[in-house]
């Protein structure tokens, strides 16, 4: 896992750094000259870079397959980057870099901010699709877990990442659920569910931080800190879908202990050391 951690995050600091020496030529441009480069210069370094991430996790898939079985499947990288909704996003965004009828500025400094998450997201993504795709190829069953990698892990991926390779398919491992702004998960596939071989994956020491974030919840004599941090959340709304087919939402408020956002913050609280940046409501 630390293989595959470390190659995504090359690839994406590689992009990044491309596109800081070419932001620098762009200075003094006029802002439409500006904006109709980048429409061109992302996707492209999306593109270049995402390509290069989605050989590195087929790389990465084959070597953990081997460890199990003998030859006859091999790994194929995917990227499904669709230039032209990148482009609309981008064209969007790139107001930031004119000044407004009502006087405010252009901030073409908060523009390649926004520009790098971009990149973060979209150079990700090849490899997390590449991981997917491959398992759902692959002709041996599998279990899939939400596994973390870096410092840029949050409680709620924390949480899920707890219930170790229980998961069904990668979209019940969390991929349905997306990933924040510079999450280093991935959903990994693992064909003995009783087993874990991707090192520095810790499962039960997640799901332990979880169920103490629970039971503070539940218990009336907690730290006045920690139910207060609880509190100044969102409420949580789930949906469910009934035996009849129909969905019903369902809203848990802040304090309650199945309230995620309540749980994250708690988690946040509980080990500050872990956990850096600002809480955010999952939903």
């Amino acid at each position: 896992m630390a293989r595959l951690g470390k190659a995504q995050s090359l690839t994406v600091r590689l992009a990044q750094r491309e596109l800081g020496r070419l932001w620098m030529r762009l200075e003094g441009l006029p802002p439409a000259r500006q904006r109709d480069i980048l429409l061109d210069l992302l996707p492209a370094l999306c593109r270049k870079y995402g390509d290069i991430g989605g050989v590195a996790a087929a790389q990465w898939y084959d070597t953990l397959w081997n460890q199990w079985f003998d030859g006859g499947f091999e790994a194929q990288p995917v990227n499904e980057f669709d230039d032209d909704t990148a482009r609309g996003i981008i064209r969007a965004k790139a107001g930031l870099l004119f000044d407004k009828p009502d006087g405010t500025p252009a901030d073409p400094t908060e523009f390649l901010r926004w520009a790098n998450k971009f990149l973060d997201r979209n150079v990700k993504q090849p490899g997390r699709l590449t991981i997917q795709h491959n398992a759902q190829r692959d002709p041996y069953r599998t279990g899939y877990a939400r596994v973390p990698s870096g410092a840029g892990t949050c409680p709620f991926c924390l949480m899920l990442a707890g219930r170790g390779y229980i998961y069904h398919n990668a979209e019940t491992a969390g991929a349905d659920h997306g990933f924040h702004e510079d999450c280093d998960c991935e959903i990994i596939p693992e064909w003995d569910k009783g087993s874990n071989r991707i090192e520095g994956y810790d499962p039960d020491r997640y799901e332990r931080m979880y169920r103490q974030a629970r039971d503070a919840l539940e218990n009336p004599h907690t730290d006045p800190q920690l139910l207060e941090a609880a509190g100044n959340v969102s409420p949580y709304t789930v949906t469910i879908t009934q035996n009849n087919g129909r969905r019903r939402a369902h809203t848990y408020m802040p304090g309650d202990p199945n309230n995620l956002n309540s749980l994250a913050a708690i988690m946040r609280r509980q080990h500050p050391d872990l956990f850096t940046g600002t809480d955010g409501d999952i939903r």
